[in-house]
């Protein structure tokens, strides 16, 4: 598809077009599309469920690439448990759920974290202590060469919201080793864990999810709200009165107006509190 207007595909709903948005159908197909892009000069960047995106309002030139339809799932029973191995595009909330249908612990508390499996590990996604690279055992990677990778990983390979698995890389595939539980406890985790969201969150206004990383072990939303910016608002972009990580699109925000109330948060917070803040979200197209 050519010209595809990113506000479809983020869950901001903002954003203006992406040259090419294309779906590989396997990884033949998808090392064939990456190598003619490669020879063509055509710049290209994959794309996940688009949760945590900011895409300028002039849209970005590159190539989207999409893994969607690569999101096989198979378990392999173990004395202990089982090995899950998941495409890089499944959903990270329905795999979740799938392992909990049968019985098998370690990611319940990662329950509602929007993304995918891929984007969820190239970020370390994680919540109410649980991270997703604790269970995780290997990974399967294209390059930035266009090569297939597996590779084995360890928890040294993992910080917070990081991993080795770099911004030009896609996860294809993760390997996860999960541990028998009781179906009822796993069930009753993922309800508290959605409660908790549904509380605290803004789930009822487009946005990003957590916009900016901790620093030092201190949830960001703290120093958004002791520099006095809750509710704060630049056109339809907001800071959340719910949860001041949050900026949320109250109707017909433009990417321009989540822009400026990101540098407007960092520079208040800067100015007032002495903390540099970190973007955990990704501003696409915004620099040429």
């Amino acid at each position: 598809m050519k010209d595809v207007p990113m506000k479809r595909y983020t869950s901001m709903r903002i954003g203006g077009p992406a040259k090419l948005l294309l779906y590989p159908a396997d990884r033949t197909d998808l090392l064939a599309m990456v190598s003619r892009l490669q020879d063509s000069g055509t710049p290209y960047r994959f794309l996940g469920n688009g949760t945590n995106i900011i895409v300028s309002d002039n849209g970005i030139d590159d190539a989207l690439i999409r893994i969607a339809r690569m999101s096989r799932l198979h378990f392999t029973k173990t004395k202990d448990g089982a090995i899950a191995e998941v495409g890089g595009g499944f959903p990270l909330k329905r795999f979740i759920g799938e392992c909990a249908k049968r019985g098998f612990g370690g990611l319940e508390k990662l329950y509602w974290i929007p993304g995918s499996v891929g984007g969820g590990i190239r970020m370390n996604a994680g919540s109410f202590g649980q991270s997703i690279s604790d269970t995780l055992t290997g990974i399967d990677i294209l390059n930035e060469r266009g090569e297939i990778v597996e590779k084995q990983t360890e928890r040294g390979d993992f910080g917070y919201r990081a991993s080795i698995v770099k911004t030009s890389e896609c996860v294809l595939a993760g390997r996860f080793s999960l541990k028998h539980a009781d179906k009822d406890q796993l069930q009753a985790d993922m309800d508290y864990v959605y409660r908790e969201r549904k509380q605290r969150h803004p789930m009822e206004y487009p946005s990003a999810g957590s916009v900016f990383k901790a620093v030092n072990g201190q949830s960001a939303w703290w120093f958004v709200e002791k520099a006095g910016l809750r509710g704060y608002r630049i056109g339809d972009a907001c800071v959340s009165d719910k949860h001041t990580n949050f900026i949320v699109n109250m109707g017909h925000a433009k990417a321009r107006d989540i822009a400026a109330l990101i540098k407007k948060i960092k520079d208040e917070v800067l100015s007032k509190l002495g903390v540099a803040l970190e973007e955990e979200v990704e501003l696409w197209g915004f620099n040429g």
